[in-house]
């Protein structure tokens, strides 16, 4: 009887994490790692920014050293947009900005960044990168970190960096 309910037990939780991961994937963007932008979301309004648009604000060259579990600490050479202009395009001015309490940063790995709007305003360590060592960022598929990666220069762990953004939301 007992061999019965555990292999029952374990039937209900396979199932079960099959319908979640079935779930989880969909949210993936159809599992392909890829936007076509970023969303942008304050009092309710969402703005969507394509990789034209943001690639084409004024962009900066910057240095930051990248931690993974993979390897040590390295320092990479990044091209990026610093996030205030990001929301600056989509139309929040710099006052709704320091009147939210966090801007959260999501990546479609599922990993999230609460960030607190003073760090944003600074104008400086929070950028939206598109290109690492003067190459594309490369898709989730191929190992790569998106179109964009939000890095926080100043974090020398790399644990508050996103991989595959695409979404900003201002709370």
């Amino acid at each position: 009887m007992k061999n019965k309910n555990l292999a029952a037990a374990i039937a209900v939780l396979a199932i079960f994490t099959l319908i979640l991961g079935y779930l989880n994937a969909k949210d993936l963007n159809k599992s392909s790692g890829e936007t076509v932008g970023i969303s942008i979301i304050s009092d309710g309004n969402t703005i969507t920014l394509n990789f034209e648009e943001i690639t084409a604000l004024n962009h900066h060259e910057f240095k930051a050293v990248e931690d993974t579990s993979g390897s040590g600490p390295a320092s990479r050479k990044y091209k990026g947009v610093l996030l205030r202009e990001v929301l600056n395009k989509a139309s929040i001015d710099n006052e709704a900005i320091t009147a939210a309490s966090k801007v959260i940063v999501k990546g479609l790995d599922g990993y999230v960044i609460a960030l607190s709007t003073d760090e944003v305003m600074e104008g400086k360590g929070i950028y939206l990168a598109f290109e690492k060592n003067g190459k594309p960022l490369g898709n989730m598929k191929n190992g790569g970190s998106g179109l964009f990666q939000l890095i926080a220069v100043t974090d020398s762990f790399s644990q508050r960096w996103c991989k595959y953004v695409f979404e900003v939301s201002l709370e």
